[in-house]
């Protein structure tokens, strides 16, 4: 198999594993906020849009405010299938590319 081509599939595979840790941690913060809604959520504000954890005294530093929660499971929803589509497709653009090098 040719260097280049191992080079490229497995970045293929490291681009699908980054790209479904954030699926999974959008559907972990997702999860959390039934538990814990006051801090964890999807945040929006003039220079900010995230999700993640932030107490009180940090949003006011940052100017951000916590969206309704139907609008974070509507967005949760989208991002996670968005992520297992997109490592979906790297994947098997990996598993060609090694196989392809045989």
């Amino acid at each position: 198999m040719p260097a280049l081509a191992k080079l490229k599939a497995s970045g293929q595979l490291a681009a699908a594993a980054l790209v479904a840790l954030v699926g999974l941690l959008v559907g972990l913060t997702a999860i959390w906020h039934a538990f814990d809604p006051a801090r964890v959520g999807l945040w929006s504000g003039p220079r900010s849009f995230f999700f993640g954890v932030v107490d009180a005294a940090m949003a006011a530093r940052i100017e951000a405010h916590q969206l309704p929660a139907s609008t974070l499971y509507v967005v949760t929803v989208m991002v996670v299938a968005l992520c297992y589509f997109i490592a979906r497709e790297l994947l098997g653009f990996a598993r060609e590319g090694f196989r392809r090098g045989r």
